[in-house]
């Protein structure tokens, strides 16, 4: 049975390269380890954001890597190690050897972090391949391991909306996630804040115009609370819509696009999607922003 689920949920993809198949092995262990945290009662205390939340619940373009997740308001702590269990035992059910390892220490911006660290080889792939891996599980390292990182936001801002979504993988079964409006305002946090240094993060730009093209608003009162939770709104009078464009105007103004665009590039199902992005196009952007709350 877990096979002929794994094989299903695989079939989503382009595997015909070990590169490409590793990328949908990590997607496919990310929607069982979203459903052991579901059978855990994880989704009590936190809502799902980011990247993982939009690619599993909104169709969003491209892959990514860890699972993102915030504190509920009315929540004060969250003990990652009583989850661990149930995220092994769900994933051994799917025949797939794992360990659940939370950090010893929060990182300064409140986040707790645990790490899943998994061995493709070793279970599924190993006993009964999934039509289309025979050939490529010879093609993997004996080591190969794949870790996905489960962080926890436990700061002080926590006014966003949560609603109910579906996950229709491994089975269908219910989660807590941010609505769009606050997902987005979570994103321009990342996007007009997130400390580049040699990597310009080109994720939060592409995610940020899915965001556009799909009309979502940015939710002003989440953002605010992002922005001085991590100290880059301090004014006394309540952030505002042109303050919002303002930071934005200066944040496209040092983007540099090619190293965004190459940050990308292995993220990404069509690269041809980056094949128009210049300064001019993100600048073109900020008449297309909209706001609520």
């Amino acid at each position: 049975m877990a096979a002929h689920v794994v094989e299903e949920m695989l079939t989503r993809y382009d595997i015909s390269a070990p590169e490409s198949a590793l990328k949908a092995l990590r997607e496919v262990l990310q929607e069982i380890i979203l459903f052991g945290l579901h059978e855990g009662g994880f989704f009590e205390s936190v809502a799902f954001y980011g990247g993982t939340a939009l690619r599993v619940l909104h169709g969003l373009n491209r892959f990514s890597e860890d699972l993102d997740f915030s504190l509920r308001p009315s929540v004060e702590s969250i003990e990652l190690d009583a989850f661990g269990d149930a995220v092994e035992n769900c994933l051994r059910r799917f025949e797939v050897e794992a360990t659940f390892r939370r950090s010893p220490t929060q990182s300064p911006g409140g986040i707790a972090a645990a790490q899943i660290r998994t061995e493709p080889l070793r279970g599924i792939l190993s006993l009964s391949p999934p039509s289309g891996l025979e050939g490529l599980a010879k093609g993997f390292p004996q080591n190969q391991t794949l870790r996905i990182k489960l962080e926890v936001d436990t700061g002080g801002a926590r006014n966003f909306h949560e609603e109910i979504a579906y996950p229709l993988f491994p089975i269908p079964f219910p989660l807590r996630t941010m609505t769009l409006p606050c997902l987005f305002a979570g994103k321009m946090h990342a996007l007009l804040c997130r400390q580049w240094g040699k990597r310009i993060k080109g994720r939060d730009w592409y995610d940020c115009l899915w965001f556009l093209r799909k009309k979502i608003a940015v939710n002003l009162s989440y953002l605010e609370a992002k922005l001085r939770q991590s100290g880059h709104w301090t004014s006394s009078h309540a952030l505002q819509e042109d303050d919002v464009l303002r930071l934005y105007r200066e944040r496209v103004s040092r983007l540099d696009v090619e190293s965004a665009k190459k940050d990308l590039y292995p993220f990404l199902l069509d690269s041809s999607d980056l094949d128009h992005w210049d300064r001019a196009l993100f600048e073109s952007l900020e008449k297309r922003f909209l706001f609520e709350g």
